[in-house]
């Protein structure tokens, strides 16, 4: 197929012109700031945070304490350091600014997030997100998206075992098959797109933080969803010259290793190395195969930043992953023989379920990714023009066991490609009264997906090689555009009114085929045995696809309308409403349509007790319609996808900090979600028998408790010139299902986790050591449950992670 690498659509002219005309009225000039950070004490600050105020760009202070940045006269520093208070200084004609930072010995730390492409305190910004800094997910020992969610409280991922599937506030996608369709959450790094189920097994190291937007946010973003977006920042190049190095060893042997070289290449040039080994061994018995559920992966990363001249700037990287495992476990019930379930759906059946189990073989899972991204953003002074591009490619290859007992009866062949370019161009700008941004986005995806059902148990009939009961070749290239832009007006210093437009396209075009026939039948038949698959959807033993359509195209106009009031410089409300978008696709049954969300929310974030006490609240309702389900039809067609779903989701969150003391900290979230289904007519599967028609009304979204909690203490002691920190931080979630089903054995029991930690930092924080616990009542999480009825007749669960323990060392160089 031809690629397209920019914008392709006619009306990509009318945007280029917009941009110029804008450009024409945004020329202004920069000026040098320089100066140093110090404590009250003197004492210089390395690492800095300098942010020009409404926009993205910024710096960090050297060694030295130094640093330079170019700005304009009615622009705003923002200066930002763990542990010291906020302090915001206006530029004027200032060209020397020597800034004191006071030590927030009683307050909250402010954290600047870049939630609308802009620098702006968490506060200030009118988005209900939860946000994971770099410093919590370093502490927590956690290394990828899955382990997010401990600390992200509105984030719930299930492992469908190679897939990664992600859901927000009850909105999510449950696509296990890697083409069928897009995802309802985006996740970028970096403004590079992660877009495919097998590519969300990517790795978190060296992080500046991670947002978790709630909600549609396609007029601020390039990539359109319906639940919201995971941003995840990457620490960038600065002109410090520094090391890190960490160590981490526990239970089941598990080995984490991560450092991070940076180094500044003259005045403008700066170049940053990062890497992890993260490696454990099998949390499972397996019986005679031994320990099952390993764990093995290795990431790196190098960035460059450029800054040629004042108002220019750029910045890329190049990321590599590889992931060599045991594919993930699934304890497996065989439901053929179980006599009072034939032709029946196991709504009320009930089984224990065991922390190990035997199984015949413990598969294998490997993935490699390589990904580069970059950005390039000129300051004309009233505006920044900013161009934002990714590239990222996936191969997968496995061998994954599905009914998880002995003896073997079905497993899968996964063999995964993907290659996916998103490009994003901006134009953003700020006065007293109006900040504001346009923007363009172009994204090209090919997948390349060769999949197919063994019957393991029937290699006796065939000499001993084992048949494909189905095999399933899918090449389906998907092009998205769009154009969007949002502006915020202030009516006074209080009150702001936002308006938010986008008008997304979206192209599929499908090629492959399917398997001719099951492997039983006449000698005439073509046969395929493993590990010799098909490779084409055209050779002999495979056919075409018939009497579907494809290839697809849909457009859709989406928006937000929402405003602000500021009570004070440390209270304020907002209100919104705003819809939200996923393409459609076609499948084995044909072509399935878009699913849409219409989002409204109001909330509060305020600021008490003197910067001590911060106290956030929302409520929302969505109107969510078209949803599309997966559902397992048969071994000949596999899975489908239905818009069977319209459902009501709505729902309350509270979250706070409070700083009592120097030493002691109080964190604490409620969130209460509401997420049923008004109607979600589909198919269920049946023991030993075809499908029949349901209507699920009244059930409970998957993966959506009623109730989940959080609560966390630290606590600082001073032991010599060091400080000891002891933290604790629980979770805590109500009931919940697995599956639209809500079967008996697809519900989660609430449960508790409990994670702790206790460090010491040596005074200048130059080397810390500790101890710490995740899981600490051990307890045995569903993460994923499935019933395939007809043939295959097998019930299946994945969990999560037992008590993990270990002790870890870092050293700051």
């Amino acid at each position: 197929m031809k690629k397209n690498f920019i914008f392709s659509y006619p009306r990509a002219k009318t945007f280029y012109s917009v941009i110029i005309i804008l450009l024409s009225f945004a020329q202004s000039f920069a000026q040098s700031i320089s100066g140093s950070v110090r404590t009250t004490n003197g004492e210089k600050l390395s690492g800095v945070s300098i942010a020009i105020k409404g926009t993205t760009k910024g710096t960090t202070t050297d060694k030295d304490g130094k640093y330079v940045i170019e700005a304009r006269k009615n622009q705003t520093l923002i200066f930002s350091f763990v542990g010291y208070e906020l302090q915001e200084v206006a530029v004027g004609d200032k060209k020397q600014l020597d800034i004191t930072l006071k030590e927030a010995t009683e307050s909250l730390e402010e954290v600047v997030v870049t939630a609308e492409n802009r620098s702006v305190s968490a506060q200030r910004v009118p988005i209900t997100l939860d946000l994971v800094t770099g410093k919590a997910i370093q502490k927590q020992g956690i290394t990828d998206l899955v382990q997010l969610q401990a600390i992200a409280p509105s984030l719930n991922i299930v492992t469908n075992t190679i897939f990664n599937q992600i859901n927000v506030r009850g909105v999510g996608s449950n696509q296990g098959a890697a083409e069928l369709s897009d995802q309802a959450v985006t996740v970028g790094i970096d403004g590079e797109y992660i877009n495919r189920p097998v590519a969300l097994n990517a790795a978190l190291f060296d992080l500046d933080r991670v947002e978790v937007l709630k909600g549609p946010q396609g007029t601020l973003y390039g990539r359109n969803a319906t639940a919201g977006a995971v941003n995840i920042i990457a620490k960038k190049p600065t002109q410090t010259r520094e090391a890190d190095l960490g160590l981490s060893y526990g239970n089941y042997n598990s080995l984490k290793l991560n450092g991070m070289v940076n180094l500044p290449l003259g005045k403008i040039v700066a170049v940053r190395a990062a890497g992890i080994l993260n490696k454990h061994d099998g949390y499972r018995d397996g019986g005679a195969v031994g320990k099952i559920d390993n764990g093995n992966m290795w990431a790196a990363r190098l960035g460059l930043t450029i800054n040629p001249t004042k108002a220019l700037s750029m910045y890329v990287a190049g990321e590599i992953s590889k992931i060599d495992q045991q594919a993930p476990s699934q304890y497996g019930v065989p439901m053929a023989n179980i006599t009072e379930l034939k032709d029946k759906e196991p709504i009320a059946w009930t089984t224990p379920l065991p922390n190990d189990y035997p199984v015949a073989t413990a598969g294998f899972m490997k993935i490699d990714q390589s990904a580069i991204r970059g950005k390039i953003a000129y300051n004309f002074g009233k505006a920044i023009l900013s161009y934002t591009a990714g590239y990222r490619k996936v191969a997968m290859t496995g061998y994954q066991p599905l009914n998880g007992y002995v003896p073997e009866t079905n497993s899968f062949h996964n063999d995964i490609a993907s290659s996916t370019q998103s490009h994003e161009l901006r134009l953003n700008g700020e006065t007293a009264k109006l900040s504001w941004q346009v923007g363009g986005f172009y994204g090209d995806e090919d997948q390349n997906t060769a999949r197919g059902l063994l019957l393991v148990s029937a290699a006796g009939a065939f000499g001993g090689q084992v048949p494909f009961l189905n095999f399933f070749i899918r090449d389906v290239n998907s092009k998205t555009s769009a154009i969007f832009g949002q502006a915020t007006y202030n009516v006074n210093e209080k009150l702001g009114f936002t308006l938010g437009i986008r008008n997304t396209s979206d192209k599929k075009v499908l090629g492959g085929g399917n398997l001719a026939s099951a492997p039983f039948g006449p000698p005439s038949i073509i046969r395929f045995f493993y590990p010799n698959v098909p490779t084409s959807p055209t050779q002999a033993g495979m056919k075409p696809f018939e009497g579907i359509p494809t290839e697809g195209s849909w457009n859709k106009t989406t928006w937000l309308a929402g405003l602000e009031y500021k009570i004070d410089a440390n209270k304020m409300l907002f209100a919104k409403v705003s819809t939200g978008y996923k393409a459609g696709g076609f499948d084995n049954l044909g072509q399935y349509n878009p699913e849409s969300l219409v989002a409204y929310e109001i909330g509060t974030k305020n600021k008490f007790a003197n910067n001590k006490l911060r106290l956030n609240a929302s409520a929302f309702h969505y109107d969510y319609k078209d949803q599309q389900v997966t559902i397992f039809i048969s071994t000949a067609i596999g899975g489908a996808i239905q818009n069977a779903g319209v459902s009501t989701v709505k729902g309350l969150e509270i979250d706070g900090e409070y700083v009592a003391t120097r030493a002691n900290r109080f964190r604490f979230s409620v969130n209460f979600l509401d997420a049923k289904y008004d109607d979600l007519k589909t198919v269920a599967n049946r023991v030993g028998a075809a499908v029949i028609e349901r209507n699920l009304a009244g059930n409970v979204a998957p993966m959506a408790p009623k109730w989940t909690l959080t609560a966390g203490y630290n606590h600082d002691f001073k032991i010599g010139k060091g400080i000891l920190n002891a933290g604790i931080q629980t979770l805590f979630k109500s009931d919940y299902y697995t599956t639209a089903f809500n079967y008996a054995m697809d519900k989660q029991k609430a449960y508790t986790k409990t994670d702790i930690n206790l460090t010491y930092t040596t005074q200048g924080g130059k080397f810390d050591i500790g101890v710490f616990a995740q899981n600490l009542e051990d307890n045995r999480i569903i993460t994923y449950s499935s019933f395939n009825g007809g043939t295959i007749n097998i019930y299946n669960w994945i969990f999560g992670s037992p008590r993990l323990i270990g002790a870890q060392l870092n050293l700051h160089l």
